[in-house]
């Protein structure tokens, strides 16, 4: 077995236990390699014995990769996979986090499971959102939501939307949020949006600080192709992928959503589970009063 690892380097945690890691791998004579992007860390000295590479080349040769950090790790590094998806364990650091399986604590069983087998494999949807801005078409991928924002401006943001080819409505407001199941318990669920458990393929549509109490959220199913287009002229609107690439856009672009032909691929852990993580994460008591 080989694993990557990659990580957020710039937390002082990620060092430690990265060295915890590499010290369990290396009783297992497991191969460890271990993102070059420890390097912009001009402050670390790196040890000898660590085996850094290219991004790229744990892409195409370890079977598993170990993400250190928060949420935010495993989305950027989903979108770097691209379109070879590997299985990703999430090790994390922080506060609030819904996708990690392991924690600093119990990182020694959580990786003894993985070398002997006993792991799960959850397939997320993850979308594409295509920006064709004067002629030039861009490509996106979001595991958690597709934003539009109005930005700085306090005007209102007016935006049509289509579901394949039938008119659904015109949002007047701050902004769209369209969100995976996966990132139903992010954005998408601090606007009012509906929890949606990770194994369905939805697309739901959440208005941002609608100017109408009747619009409210709606599930789409996972095919549908959901064009948007702004009525009016808007200077400071842009797209947000994963609350962490930010295009500026202009009133004239079009935008297109529809579910990507690759999934993530999560690693689940025995002694865990969606349901568990949720009454932790979101501070359920269990009490109906």
């Amino acid at each position: 077995m080989i694993i990557g690892c990659t990580g957020n380097f710039r937390k002082a945690e990620y060092y430690t236990i990265l060295e915890r890691v590499y010290a369990i791998l290396v009783k297992s004579d497991i191969k460890f390699l271990i993102s070059d992007d420890l390097k912009k860390n001009k402050d670390f000295q790196i040890p000898s014995s660590y085996s850094l590479v290219e991004f790229d080349v744990i892409t195409k040769q370890a079977d598993i990769i170990l993400a250190i950090g928060g949420d935010g790790t495993i989305l950027s590094t989903v979108r770097r996979l691209g379109k070879n998806q590997k299985p990703i364990m999430g090790v994390h650091i922080g506060g609030l986090g819904f996708l990690s399986e392991c924690m600093e604590s119990n990182l020694e069983k959580s990786i003894h499971w993985v070398l002997n087998d006993k792991y799960g494999i959850s397939k997320r949807m993850i979308l594409e959102a295509r920006i064709n801005l004067n002629g030039k078409e861009e490509i996106y991928w979001a595991l958690n939501d597709v934003v539009v924002d109005h930005g700085p401006s306090a005007r209102i943001l007016k935006t049509e939307v289509h579901v394949s080819e039938h008119y659904l409505n015109t949002y007047e407001g701050d902004g769209l949020i369209f969100s995976t199941p996966t990132g139903s318990t992010a954005y998408s669920l601090s606007s009012g949006g509906p929890i949606i458990y990770p194994a369905l393929d939805t697309i739901t549509v959440t208005p941002i600080c609608p100017h109408s109490l009747s619009a409210r959220p709606i599930v789409l199913q996972p095919n549908e192709n959901i064009d948007l287009r702004f009525l009016d002229p808007f200077d400071g609107m842009a797209v947000i992928i994963d609350g962490q690439i930010r295009i500026k856009l202009a009133d004239q672009v079009c935008i297109n959503i529809s579910r990507a032909d690759h999934s993530a691929q999560l690693v689940n852990l025995p002694s865990n589970g969606y349901f568990k993580t949720l009454r932790t994460k979101m501070g359920w008591s269990g009490n109906v009063r």
